[in-house]
Parts: structure tokens; sequence; C-alpha cells
């Protein structure tokens, strides 16, 4: 059926219009549903709506979240009793992925005789209709309830018609809606990680835009009110450069204003910037502040070069124990390692080594030197 079929009612055609609208205008799982019990009615009548969203993955058909409209009370409490996997209504609309009522499932004899004819009497409603939604592999999204009382007729063939052709749209509203929360779980997952960084870390668009930014960066910038602006220009610097000449590592410095106006530079920051995978525009950058006492580059400090192999792994960011495997010794001999090394650059972290390492190097900014 579509919205041209002639057997359909132009009273069909908006109602079904107004559905469709309504998923249109749906971002969330909860906004797919109550869109949806707003504009139900109007298309298909029924003395009780339900729509469930539903987990599937394990054994059993779980129902994540049940709305429902002109319900009475307890329904839904005493069919989650029943199980939604005895209902025969719903197994015959899932094996066919097509709209069911009780009528076309079952004979009169053998609903009269089903336990689920008695629940759905003991609350005043005798005819069911049940609408699958199913997503991509057959996976079994939610489910459509309707329900009639003892005095009205079997839900017809255009009841039926109404909902294969509304039964798409909602289909793709909730697996539109899953996506999104989907990405927000993964978001959310994401910051969470990011917020368990020791060390200051921005995620941003290629237009400077930022994504994330981690709960260091926040402290770095309550503890330094004048970090911001600086910070700002030294990630759109980065981003900059990497627009220019893409897959690789960048690198910026900049003093932050002094306390005293009159005095030399106190803190620096440093923030090493990459590109994430090609197509994304994403950039991740690290950030490392350093005072003037952290100023003594590293080529003027005596590292051996199997210190100075462990350097170039830390600033890779690899840990103790691949750094071990790596070098083919135990985790305490890097351990020892690493303690030299922050002895010989007056440093008290690994942040610290690999920003007094950059600061060495060709991007080091000398004190003094204008910003």
């Amino acid at each position: 059926m579509t919205l041209g079929d002639e057997g359909i009612s132009s009273t069909s055609h908006d109602a079904l219009a107004e559905v469709m609208l309504a998923m249109q205008a749906a971002v969330r799982v909860l906004d797919v549903q109550t869109n949806y019990l707003d504009a139900i009615a109007d298309l298909v009548r029924a003395d009780a709506y339900g729509f469930a969203h539903v987990d599937v993955s394990g054994e059993q058909l779980v129902p994540l979240s049940t709305l429902t409209r002109d319900a009475p009370e307890g329904l839904v409490n005493s069919y989650d009793h029943f199980g939604a996997d005895h209902d025969p209504v719903l197994r015959s609309a899932r094996a066919s992925n097509t709209p069911m009522d009780n009528t076309r499932a079952l004979s009169p004899q053998e609903w009269h005789e089903h336990s689920l004819a008695d629940v759905l009497d003991r609350h005043g409603l005798r005819q069911t209709l049940v609408v699958p939604l199913v997503g991509n592999h057959a996976q079994l999204l939610g489910t459509l309830y309707f329900a009639r009382g003892a005095d009205d007729g079997p839900f017809s063939d255009t009841d039926l018609d109404a909902m294969a052709t509304a039964k798409r749209h909602i289909e793709l509203a909730l697996h539109r809606a899953n996506l999104y929360e989907s990405l927000d779980q993964h978001t959310s997952v994401l910051r969470w990680a990011f917020n368990r960084l020791e060390m200051p870390t921005i995620l941003s668009a290629s237009d400077d835009r930022v994504v994330i930014e981690n709960a260091a960066v926040r402290r770095l910038l309550r503890a330094h009110r004048d970090a911001g602006p600086r910070l700002a220009a030294l990630v759109a610097q980065n981003t900059d450069r990497l627009h220019a000449k893409p897959g690789r590592v960048v690198v910026s410095s900049g003093a932050l204003p002094p306390e005293d106006p009159s005095g030399p530079p106190q803190t620096w920051l440093t923030v090493k910037s990459t590109a994430l995978r090609r197509g994304t525009g994403a950039i991740i950058s690290f950030v490392f502040l350093r005072h003037s006492g952290l100023d003594a580059p590293v080529e003027h400090v005596p590292l051996t070069p199997r210190e100075g192999e462990i350097v170039a792994w830390v600033a890779e960011g690899l840990t103790n124990r691949e750094i071990a495997e790596l070098a083919y010794v135990s985790e305490n001999t890097v351990r020892q390692h690493l303690k030299r090394i922050f002895s010989k650059l007056d440093v008290h972290s690994r942040a610290e080594m690999v920003h007094a390492v950059w600061q060495g190097g060709r991007d080091r900014v000398p004190p003094g030197a204008p910003e």
C-alpha cells in the first residue's frame, strides 16, 4: 500500500502522513515512542496502544522500555508476567514480518483457549493486533500493540495495510534513534577515557572547534587563567600546519604572559598535535606545561643511547611493559632508566620528560624569545 492507493480514504492519508512526520521529528528512542503514540490513534482505532522497545540479544525477548496510551492499569505488568515470548500473535507477526491480529494468527477456538486471551479479558480487552519492528539482519527492534474491547469488532484488512506502511517509517526512525543513542554512548565512553588521562588532551575538528577537552585541560586553565587564548592559538597553529602537510606530528610552543609584566616568561605551553584517521578531520593534541626551571634542552644532557631510546618510546606513548618488550629488558630495568632520566632532566613525570625533549628540538622556544 502507498499513499496513492485508491482504497485508502483521505482521512487515512492524512493520519498516515502525521505518523510519518512524527517519525521524522524523532531523535531518540523515547521520541519515537511518544511521537508514535501521539499520532497513531487517528490511523488505527483501538482502546489501548503500546510501543515496546526490546532487546533480543539473549535467549529471551526483553522489553527495554514500554510506553502505552489508554492502557488499563496493570496490563503491561500482566503481559510482562505472561511473557512476550509466549505471545502467539507476536510469534506469527515475527515469522511473517507483517502486522498480525489474533483472528489471523489463531482460529477462534485456539484464541478462546489461549492464556493470552485470559490476560486481555481480565482487563476488559478481547482483540489484539501486533506489529513487529525489524531492523538489519531481521533483528527485532520493537513491537507495537493494539487492543480492543469485547464490544468491538476485529481489526480489518485496512487497519493491517495501514500499519504495514507505517511500520516501515517507524522501523527507520527506531533504527536511526538506536544508532544515535549508540553513538552517544560511545562518545560518553570516550569522554570518560579522556578524563582519566593525566595529560591535558584536546580532540578538535578541522575547523578548530573543540569536540572534547579532558579534565586535565580544565584544571590547567583554572590554574593559569591566561592560558586559554594561548592554548587555542597553539592548537589552531598546529591545525593549519597539519592542513598544509597532513600525516605527521607537529609541535608548537608559546610563553604565557608572566604574572609580573616586567619579568621574563615563567611558564611555557607546548602542544603536540596529529591528525587522526584520514577523512575524519579530527585532530588530537597533547598539552605540556613547563615552568622556567625546566628549560634545559635535551641535547645538553648526557643521555646514554639506551636512555635516548627510552625517551623516544615514551614520547610515542608506550607503556613500561611495551618498552620492556621492545628493549628486551624487565619492566623494573625500564623504571630504573626512567628514574635516572628524570634526574638528568630535572623533571618529575613522563609528561615533563617528553616536554623537555621537545623543547630541546627544532620547535624549542628559548626563554625570552618573542611570542
